[in-house]
């Protein structure tokens, strides 16, 4: 399905990940950026609750976020608590404070959610690392699922038992893969991993620490910034392959495909016991 001017059940993407460091962020703020400059009406939230980056990225003051929402049970003017962003992107940002974070239920983020998908064309959420009630929430009402990992054994290992895990619960349908950093250095080559993942839908984003480091301690992504860098062309690719344009007649992102039955959640993931390993390569 296309992402079009019409009002309004928001569609959602969660960015998530099986372990920190792995570019979360840096892929949600260079996504909404791209987005946004083809008019699409992009929202995010910042579902890391403790340490939550969003607003940092996007050089915003977090002179409100969801705990104040929350608070006040106040959803039905969730976009008074949003940051806005130069770009027409709106931030609803994490706690000031990691120890906020215990305020806030998967119920509470979901009601939170429900209320920016009223308000919006598309929803980025991005979730703290690994999986939780709340980050299996996310799962449950996202569209699509974004997984992103770097070429190591041990994030991919991580990331491959994240998988059979979604697979486990029916998620595996509406995820794809991003494989962050793609250059580096690692005993897996990047061609290989689609198959040792059990993933169709791969991406890969190359490195360029340097500039990445950099965007973030100023607040701009690096699409807006840099559109001409490596990193930007094939964020932009991966942007039109997610979220066709209007004009395309028969679309084939992520979101062309229609979401799959999902399963509820709670109780499944405390007695789920992860498949084979990666093994290692010699």
């Amino acid at each position: 399905m296309e992402i079009t001017g019409g009002k309004k059940q928001g569609k959602m993407l969660a960015i998530c990940s099986a372990a920190g460091g792995v570019g979360r962020t840096v892929i949600t703020v260079n996504l909404a950026a791209l987005l946004a400059k083809r008019n699409v009406e992009v929202s995010i939230l910042d579902a890391d609750l403790q340490f939550g980056d969003l607003a940092l990225a996007l050089n915003l003051e977090a002179v409100s976020t969801i705990k104040e929402a929350v608070e006040r049970k106040d959803f039905q003017r969730i976009r008074a608590y949003c940051l806005p962003h130069e770009l027409g992107i709106q931030l609803l940002a994490a706690p000031k404070r990691p120890e906020h974070a215990d305020l806030i239920t998967p119920e509470d983020l979901g009601l939170g959610i429900d209320a920016l998908l009223a308000e919006t064309e598309l929803l980025l959420v991005e979730t703290q690392p690994g999986l939780n009630d709340h980050n299996l929430m996310v799962m449950e009402k996202a569209d699509h699922i974004l997984l992103v990992t770097t070429p190591g054994m041990a994030s991919l290992k991580n990331t491959r038992l994240m998988i059979e895990t979604l697979d486990a619960l029916g998620f595996k349908d509406k995820a794809a893969l991003v494989v962050n950093q793609s250059a580096a250095s690692s005993a897996v080559k990047a061609e290989d991993i689609p198959q040792l993942m059990k993933m169709e839908r791969v991406f890969y984003l190359p490195s360029d620490a340097k500039q990445v480091a950099y965007s973030l301690d100023v607040g701009i992504p690096l699409v807006t910034s840099h559109p001409k860098l490596a990193f930007s062309k094939e964020m932009n690719k991966m942007a039109s392959q997610l979220f066709p344009k209007e004009h395309d007649p028969k679309p084939k992102g992520l979101l062309a495909k229609s979401s799959p039955k999902v399963w509820r959640l709670r109780g499944k993931i405390n007695g789920f016991t992860g498949k084979a390993p990666i093994e290692e390569s010699k």
